[in-house]
């Protein structure tokens, strides 16, 4: 009984030290930090805001885990590649400026949900990833370029994008 137990063991011991071997150094190890902030300064071109906006709904901000970039079926979120053209109609529709529509969609989502879709996003300003003023003024830019006419610009943008998070009882 003795002999069983001690192959049992040697074997479970074997194994595991195998499988460590296989995860130590052949299994990808990856190193989480925190999102670094993006610097958005007075005088920034559009195209390198449009290229930070981009670099932030991919990255840092995290858009992509619900939204998807076309069109598909069964889309839990508003697809990327259209944005922009369907917030300035939807903008249109309930008589306030695209950039007005915009901002308040990410600072304060619940505020307006667009048809088909649930009330889940979080306000961007406040959420875990928390964004800058100039980091979604970038986001807004990009957004407004799929589709639409791009209006958002850093600095000119903020007084518009303090008002949405003042209406939306915000910091």
């Amino acid at each position: 009984m003795k002999s069983g137990v001690l192959k049992l063991s040697i074997i479970v011991i074997g194994l595991s030290l195998f499988f460590t071997y296989i995860g130590v150094y052949f299994l990808p190890q990856s190193e989480s930090h925190p999102p670094k902030v993006i610097k958005i300064e007075e005088g920034i071109t559009q195209d390198e805001l449009l290229k930070l906006g981009e670099e932030i709904v991919f990255g840092k901000g995290e858009c992509m885990v619900c939204h998807v970039m076309k069109t598909e079926p069964g889309m839990r979120s508003p697809a990327i590649s259209t944005i922009g053209g369907d917030m300035e109609k939807e903008a249109k529709q309930r008589g306030i400026t695209p950039e007005e529509h915009l901002f308040e969609s990410l600072v304060n989502p619940s505020a307006y949900v667009g048809k088909g879709f649930d009330d889940m996003m979080p306000p961007l300003h406040e959420s875990p990833t928390s964004l800058t003023e100039g980091e979604l003024v970038a986001v807004a830019a990009f957004l407004q370029s799929k589709g639409g006419k791009v209006t958002a610009a850093y600095p000119e943008s903020g007084p518009a994008l303090k008002a949405q998070i003042q209406k939306a009882g915000g910091k």
